[in-house]
This record gives structure tokens, C-alpha cells and sequence, in this order.
């Protein structure tokens, strides 16, 4: 049985695997997507579902990665900050986060970890024509995907980046690490006040039900270029219809994952020479 999109067969002894481990792992879709973008690059791999019970956590992923055919992991809930320990090496995102969602098995057999979850927004928005390059941004939350969007954004240009978090010290610790790795980058907390800034990110769980409302007082949307949400649904957000409505270019999360997914593979591929 052929794949049409590729005419290389679905699965051989030669085919390289990939894992994505999570509890539970019934819900995600990555597995097709991921599979299908490396396919179209013309390897022969494989992206598996791995659901790993929390209390078997480490006893999988010595089994994982024992398999000689097996080349990268890929993490999600509740497992990026538990995969940290078996990356020999960090890169910069990881380091700063705290937290990774991907590995990969280098040619000498070592690890490489990152986290790719802010990469995928500023991909995502590139995608659609949208540049955070020189701008100002003002990014709501300072939790996982805050704090690895918050690196992403100054890895990618922006000109300054203000975290707004409930948790202030959160905040704060998240911008020193962040000018620390970026120093080409202005990055403070601040309120929620959107005056002064090109774009609006949202990292919160806010917006995931109509009857939450906008994230935050932000203040008037008119003028800002962007507004991004991290929150998947298959509608618009609260946030991101009132973006609309004022004319702003926007991103959901949807269009994140689609980014991270490219930047996953490309990681991936980077190893393969």
C-alpha cells in the first residue's frame, strides 16, 4: 500500500519513528499533521501516539529512547517540564522556560531539547504575512506559553516586549531571564495597557468560554497592527472578534500550532543533515 501524496510506502523497516508522549494522548492530532509534513520532505518517518502514565513516566522513556530506530520526542501536557532531565543538551528557549517539548537524538546519540511553543506563534504569524520584527508588543501571561512566546518575540526582532502577569514576580523573574538571553530586546512588565504598542499577544487561558470576556482592560484595540490568542477553538475568540472588529490582523491558535508544527519539523530535519 503506497502513500499517494508521496508514493513511498506508509510503514517499512526502513522508516524512522518519532514519539509524542502525553496523558492522555487520545485527543491530539499531531501525530497526522507532523507525519504528514515530514512525508512531504520525502522521509520515510513516522510520528507515533505514546499515551505514558505519570507514575511510568521514566520507565517509558528509557524505553523510548533504548530504540535504536527511533529519532525525536515530542511532549505534551502534562510532560514538558518532566522531559527537561533527559536532554544532554538545552537550547537558549528551553533554558529560559524551563521547559521542552521536543528532543531530538543527535548523530552521536546524544539529546537536544527546546521548547518550540513560542516559535510557533511568531511562524504562525510570519506565515500570514504578519512581521513582530521592530515592533512592540505587549504579552499577557508569563506562564509556559507566555514565557516561551516572550522568548520567540525577541529572538525574532521585536523591537520591546511588556509582560503583563496576576503574578507580578512571575513577570518580572520571566523579563530579567529574557533580557538576559536577548539583550538586543527591551523586555519590562507593566499593566495591561496597550498604548504604545504594535501588537497584542494573549498566553492566558482567557477566552476559552464567550462569558469570559477579554483577558484583560487592555484599553482601546484601534491602531494595534497584530493581535495573536494561544487559545485553540473554532471560532474566534472574545479577543480576537474584537480585533477583527477594530480591523486588526489576528492569529489563533490554531494557526500557532500549524507554526510550531513546521518549526518541529524543521528541527527534526536539521539532525538528517
Amino acid at each position: 500500500m503506497q502513500n499517494q501524496s508521496t508514493s513511498m510506502p506508509i510503514i517499512d523497516g526502513a522508516t524512522r519513528l518519532f514519539a509524542i508522549v502525553g496523558h492522555p494522548i487520545a485527543q491530539v492530532r499531531s501525530p497526522r499533521v507532523l507525519t504528514e509534513k515530514l512525508r512531504a520532505r520525502g522521509l520515510n518517518d513516522i510520528v507515533i501516539p505514546v499515551h505514558a502514565l505519570p507514575e511510568k513516566f521514566d520507565e517509558a522513556m528509557r524505553g523510548l529512547m533504548g530504540l535504536g530506530n527511533l529519532d525525536g520526542l515530542i511532549f505534551t501536557v502534562p510532560y514538558k517540564v518532566q522531559a527537561v532531565p533527559y536532554a544532554d543538551t538545552l537550547l537558549t528557549t528551553g533554558r529560559q522556560v524551563g521547559a521542552i517539548n521536543v528532543l531530538r537524538r543527535e548523530d552521536d546519540g546524544t539529546w537536544t531539547g527546546d521548547m518550540f511553543d513560542g516559535r510557533g506563534m511568531t511562524r504562525g504569524l510570519a506565515n500570514q504575512g504578519d512581521n513582530v520584527r521592530g515592533l512592540s508588543v505587549l504579552l499577557l501571561g508569563a506562564g509556559g506559553a507566555g514565557s516561551a512566546i516572550a522568548c520567540a518575540l525577541a529572538e525574532a526582532g521585536a523591537k520591546s516586549v511588556t509582560i503583563y502577569d496576576i503574578d507580578a514576580p512571575k513577570a518580572r523573574a520571566l523579563a530579567a531571564r529574557v533580557n538576559e538571553a536577548f539583550p538586543q530586546c527591551k523586555v519590562e512588565t507593566g499593566g495591561p495597557r496597550l498604548a504604545g504598542h504594535d501588537v497584542l499577544i494573549n498566553a492566558t487561558p482567557i477566552g476559552m468560554k464567550d462569558s469570559d470576556g477579554l483577558p484583560a482592560d487592555v484599553g482601546p484595540l484601534d491602531g494595534v497592527k497584530i493581535v495573536g490568542d494561544v487559545i485553540v477553538l473554532a471560532k474566534p475568540t472574545p479577543l480576537l472578534r474584537e480585533a477583527q472588529a477594530r480591523g486588526c490582523h489576528t492569529m489563533d491558535g490554531i494557526g500557532m500550532h500549524t507554526g510550531q508544527a513546521e518549526e518541529i519539523v524543521d528541527f527534526f530535519r536539521a539532525r538528517k543533515g
